[in-house]
């Protein structure tokens, strides 16, 4: 076999995936400056120069295409917490970051979070929208057990605290609930960190 029949592969996967991330950006585009609903597939096909049947060949659905922007951003907000977060920075300031992080995750992206909390609520989760949850859930419960093992945290229930902090972030950046009365964004964030010092440093502190 010829060197030029085994570079065929990698340049087949290469061009594979130069086609999937042209429909994802091309995608989370139109969703942030139209809407989701008002984004027609062949829409996302013409922004990312390719057909609607090959848009078909990566993505079964829309829906699909809405997940795969949303796990795109949240890998981003990822690296930027894994960017500011050094290994000496105390656990509550480590807390603090993670859900500064994800406040901005969701200002920045809050057209198109809305639209997947509506597709949530027409349809039953599946089981990757359950993975997304449990591993969010799941970073923010290994923090704080950290936390709490090396004395940094106040002692609180792990799991309820973790799904608890990830809760009001959302609610207070999409001004849903008891949130719905306080539009200032940076407002909300300091009140919900001034709560978050409080409840999670130790009283000997």
């Amino acid at each position: 076999m010829t060197a030029t029949a085994n570079a065929r592969p990698g340049r087949l996967e290469r061009r594979k995936a130069r086609t999937r991330a042209a429909i994802i950006d091309a995608a989370s585009s139109l969703f942030h400056t139209q809407g989701f609903e008002n984004t027609p597939i062949q829409q996302i096909a013409e922004r990312a120069d390719t057909g609607v049947g090959t848009l078909y060949g990566y993505f079964d659905s829309k829906d699909q295409i809405l997940r795969e922007v949303l796990r795109v951003h949240s890998d981003e907000a990822l690296a930027h917490y894994n960017a500011v977060v050094r290994p000496d920075t105390p656990h509550i300031d480590r807390v603090v970051a993670g859900l500064a992080t994800l406040a901005e995750y969701i200002r920045d992206h809050r057209s198109v979070l809305l639209a997947a909390f509506q597709l949530a609520g027409r349809s039953r989760s599946t089981a990757e929208d359950e993975d997304t949850g449990d591993w969010l859930v799941g970073a923010y419960k290994h923090m704080l057990r950290e936390g709490i093992a090396e004395g940094g945290l106040a002692d609180v229930p792990v799991d309820a605290t973790a799904r608890m902090l990830i809760g009001t972030c959302f609610q207070a950046m999409l001004h849903v609930g008891v949130w719905q009365a306080t539009p200032d964004d940076d407002r909300a964030f300091d009140d919900i960190e001034q709560i978050v010092r409080q409840m999670l440093t130790p009283r000997a502190q």
